[in-house]
């Protein structure tokens, strides 16, 4: 099994030596959670719940197990609700990027950090 980071945070490349790092680069927050759609639906397990961190970085951690190729429902769910929950907010803020974007950036790393010790 392999780990790997689905993100649109530059700062989590820094954790290429712990998992495979995957940069959506100039993504938003919604383009994050489709791709992690995708990987879930090729069997990729949802490792940090998406909907604990708000806002224009999203980072999602996934076991991946390259002979499992069944969808994995539970993350499919997971992410659904969290993208319904982006929509249902209009997007607007979550979708720029914040002027203090070294913080939030920060923020984000950490949480894929304590996901990958």
């Amino acid at each position: 099994m392999k780990r790997v980071v689905i993100t649109n945070n530059k700062k989590v490349e820094s954790m290429a030596n712990k998992a495979e790092v995957v940069m959506l680069d100039k993504a938003s927050n919604l383009d994050v959670l489709q791709e992690g759609l995708k990987a879930a639906s090729k069997g990729a397990r949802l490792l940090l719940d998406p909907t604990r961190r708000k806002g224009y970085y999203k980072s999602l951690v996934f076991f991946v197990d390259e002979e499992e190729k069944t969808a994995d429902e539970k993350s499919i769910s997971t992410i659904k609700r969290c993208m319904s929950e982006l929509t249902a907010q209009g997007n607007s803020a979550a979708n720029k990027e914040p002027i203090l974007a070294g913080i939030f950036q920060s923020r984000d790393l950490d949480l894929v950090k304590s996901v990958l010790r």
